[in-house]
């Protein structure tokens, strides 16, 4: 049955939470958006909210890139069936694209990407995971959207390596991804080990700062930033919020979602801006 929304500009996927912010390079830009969810999956939502955004004000001329971290590969392929669903889907309403993300997308979380590609609402992948026993699953792949573009998928063992390319790119518009578990190293759940490890505090801050070359650039080219939070993937909830808390310390002063109004200052800023 057909429901009249009230507030479809302001519908997210289930438990999720969105802040603008200025722009954390380009000053005077458009601010962006900084999203965080429990499934993987709700990226979908968002990357498409934000091209629709983007398109609307034609301020691109082709999709965002994606550069994602992530445990995972996440690189399933839409099945016939569910390109026909893609096809129909109505972009321009939240909550037609939050319901599909939270209903249709598979709850692995693992065709959120292709799906977007296939749509057109990224352009190419850079995958930096630690998933892939064997040589063959770090080839490039290649998907055909439904308007017939064809959309790269690389993928990355080191990070040296996705920064080699990215900087070596022609890239100008990034959705940066984040998956907390991408910080874990052997880790349970995943298949790794009988206990969960982690990368240490120093290597994420070093990764993420602000004045690493890779960061630089994506800074100067962003567009969007989602984290996906899966507790269980990461050791459990308080272990997830750890990772969430170091991210947050390293880029934002006071944290996200702190908010003053009339008071500009005291709100969440970029920790370098300031």
């Amino acid at each position: 049955m057909k429901r009249f929304q009230r507030n479809d500009e302001y519908i997210t996927p289930p438990g999720s939470l969105s802040q603008l912010l200025s722009h954390p390079s380009n000053k005077g830009s458009k601010g962006i958006d900084i999203s965080i969810f429990h499934d993987h999956r709700y990226a979908f939502f968002f990357w498409n909210k934000w091209t629709q955004r983007l398109i609307k004000e034609n301020r691109i001329n082709y999709p965002p890139c994606l550069v994602t971290l992530d445990w995972h590969q996440d690189l399933v392929f839409p099945e016939d069936i569910e390109k026909s669903d893609l096809e129909v889907l109505n972009l321009d309403s939240n909550h037609d694209v939050a319901v599909y993300a939270w209903s249709n997308l598979r709850s692995l979380n693992d065709t959120h990407i292709l799906s977007a590609a296939y749509l057109n609402i990224i352009g190419d992948v850079y995958v930096h995971c630690r998933q892939g026993s064997f040589e063959s699953d770090w080839e490039n792949e290649y998907i055909i959207d439904r308007y017939g573009n064809t959309h790269t998928i690389k993928k990355f063992k080191d990070y040296a390596d996705l920064e080699s390319c990215l900087l070596s790119s022609d890239e100008n518009h990034v959705y940066f991804d984040i998956d907390l578990d991408f910080f874990t190293l052997k880790n349970p759940f995943n298949g790794k080990g009988s206990n969960y490890t982690y990368l240490s505090e120093k290597t994420i801050k070093k990764m993420l700062s602000s004045e690493h070359p890779l960061m630089k650039w994506i800074f100067q080219r962003l567009e969007g930033i989602t984290i996906a939070t899966e507790p269980e993937h990461t050791g459990g909830l308080l272990k997830a919020n750890r990772l969430l808390h170091l991210i947050n310390n390293i880029w934002f002063q006071p944290s996200l979602f702190t908010t003053y109004p009339g008071q500009w200052d005291k709100e969440t800023q970029w920790k370098h801006l300031r």
